[in-house]
């Protein structure tokens, strides 16, 4: 009862908002931790991809099929399918390979600037779309901050790594949120979330698994940890998206923003204290940069809320 009067209260304190958006940043910043641990420990990337997208689709569409009871149409499953290849296969298969050359940190620091390169994206897709001079700032700061680990090559990892392979794909993921925040924003709100959601990933587990056979990677035999940890990594994605819903639906585009800031501190952190990865001058320095850059775009959107 306590559970169900917190997630139907549609207007919740400010204690209550603080407690989801920092459930929400947990989540989605340990995710790529705990996904290079297992990844560290010899787990085959297209393995482990395959494996949490069919978990996920599996368990989204179940829900689906016994919870809901609208009808579909071709242009539902058009429209999602086109926007999972977006924003979960590019995102997915991209990010698990820049994590084996860069720190999982670094790749969570790159994900934050997500919401300066929409900025481009609204633009090209949605004409009516207007960059700001701020946005324009903060587009040229966040992209200095990426700029500047390229420059000086850090990965972020004790031992060798590789910023230009790791760093390029990471920023290809980068730009895959990004165009799909776009997406998002056009077809999303035709929809139920959960049916929104749940139509994305069929396209994506069915692509994910031909990508699977045809490496010819064979089924692998997990430890108890590796697939606990598996688990967790689909319940924080699905924890996760449940509550930066209930977030988007409850308060201030300003305060979903703080999502942003949060994101790469978790990462950041966990990397440093469960894999030992390092945090110094050339991090900082990009942190600054990108941290910068989401100020700007946030003052910019709070501005025009105010208008």
């Amino acid at each position: 009862m306590i559970l169900k009067s917190f997630i139907d209260n549609k207007k919740p304190s400010l204690l209550q908002t603080i407690f989801v958006v920092s459930i929400c940043a947990f989540m989605w910043g340990i995710g790529n931790v705990i996904i290079r641990s297992l990844l560290i420990e010899g787990v085959n990337e297209i393995f482990l991809v395959a494996l949490r997208v069919s978990i996920i689709g599996v368990l989204l569409l179940l829900y689906l099929f016994i919870f809901n009871d609208e009808k579909y149409d071709m242009t539902l499953i058009r429209r999602a399918s086109l926007t999972g290849l977006i924003s979960i296969f590019f995102v997915s298969w991209s990010f698990v390979y820049a994590l084996k050359f860069i720190s999982s940190g670094l790749v969570t620091l790159m994900i934050s600037s997500a919401p300066i390169f929409t900025i481009i994206w609204l633009k090209i897709f949605l004409k009516n779309e207007k960059i700001t001079k701020l946005k324009y700032l903060a587009i040229f700061t966040g992209f200095l901050g990426i700029s500047y680990l390229f420059i000086t090559k850090e990965t972020g990892l004790v031992d060798d790594g590789n910023i230009v392979f790791g760093g390029s794909l990471a920023f290809i993921g980068v730009q895959s949120i990004s165009l799909a925040t776009v997406f998002n924003r056009k077809y999303a709100p035709k929809y139920k979330i959960s049916v929104w959601l749940s139509f994305q990933y069929p396209f994506v587990v069915l692509l994910s698994l031909v990508v699977f056979f045809i490496s010819g990677v064979g089924i692998e035999i997990l430890s108890i940890s590796q697939a606990m940890r598996v688990l967790f990594v689909v319940i924080s994605n699905i924890t996760a998206f449940l509550c930066f819903t209930w977030l988007i639906q409850r308060v201030t585009a300003l305060f979903v923003a703080t999502i942003d800031y949060l994101v790469p501190i978790v990462g950041v952190t966990g990397g440093i204290l469960l894999l030992g990865e390092t945090f110094n001058t050339n991090i900082f320095v990009s942190c600054v940069f990108i941290f910068l850059s989401l100020i700007i775009t946030t003052k910019d959107e709070f501005s025009k809320l105010k208008d």
